[in-house]
């Protein structure tokens, strides 16, 4: 029997045995656009993970893969899968909640290593690429209307959070003539020293292109480590409290 998932809450596929893509939600389609094949949306290292598991001799599995979105090239999601005549229903979860895990776990095998002989210095190359995709999953764009955006920050804020996302969310935005953008600090744990710098640079390219900058989630030490640096937050963007106030105020005065 075959399930009409347009509707669907979240991201949704009906595939074939070959993993070809039979319909998808409207959800599914502004996560990673129209492809014909499921593999066309999983990351190249995330493939033979799928191939294995997504396969009718498995009936129901639970999986988390890589994936390819509109706004993100690496973004973790958990996907659950269930069989049925030949046709697989699949419906993919972001996980941005374990982004903070991993990147913390990952960042202390590298102190550990990085002391070590050349006998693994393959070992550490392979680390810092996969710590390279965790700093691409710590800030990904999340359009809520036509004109604004949330970037959900996870871990650190440092400055290679902004060197590995900076060009990719300008482009994002500058494509997508968003008008607002809301920075949510609620996942960062500490602000470094050397974060604040490439945050302002970064906030004053938005204003510069016309993005008006909303910043929420803020936590007292997060405050006190930005005011050590002259970072004056009242005069230079909008601040509000949660995220959810957030986003309620500024959706309403968007239809107002």
């Amino acid at each position: 029997m075959i399930y009409d998932i347009n509707d669907h809450p979240l991201p949704a596929f009906l595939i074939d045995e070959k993993l070809t893509i039979l319909s998808q939600s409207e959800n599914a389609v502004k996560a990673f656009s129209f492809h014909s094949s499921f593999l066309d949306l999983v990351d190249l290292d995330s493939r033979d993970k799928a191939v294995r598991m997504l396969s009718p001799s498995q009936d129901e599995v639970e999986l988390e893969l890589v994936m390819n979105t509109v706004q993100s090239p690496y973004s973790l999601f958990q996907v659950f899968a269930k069989w049925s005549s030949g046709t697989g229903q699949i419906v993919c979860i972001r996980q941005n909640d374990r982004i903070e895990k991993l990147s913390t776990m990952l960042q202390k095998q590298q102190e550990r290593l990085a002391d070590t002989n050349f006998d693994l210095l393959d070992k550490k190359e392979e680390l810092e690429a996969a710590l390279l995709k965790i700093k691409q999953l710590s800030s990904p764009f999340l359009p809520i209307s036509n004109n604004i955006g949330i970037i959900p920050l996870f871990g650190e804020l440092e400055k290679e959070l902004f060197l590995v996302n900076e060009l990719n969310l300008l482009q994002i935005l500058n494509n997508g003539k968003y008008e607002r953008v809301i920075l949510d600090f609620s996942g960062i744990g500490e602000i470094e020293n050397s974060g604040v710098l490439p945050l302002l640079s970064f906030c004053s390219m938005l204003e510069v292109t016309g993005v008006s900058v909303v910043l929420c989630g803020l936590k007292p030490n997060h405050v006190l480590q930005l005011m050590k640096y002259d970072f004056e937050l009242n005069q230079n963007f909008e601040v509000t409290g949660s995220l959810k106030d957030a986003v309620d105020y500024y959706l309403k005065q968007s239809f107002m």
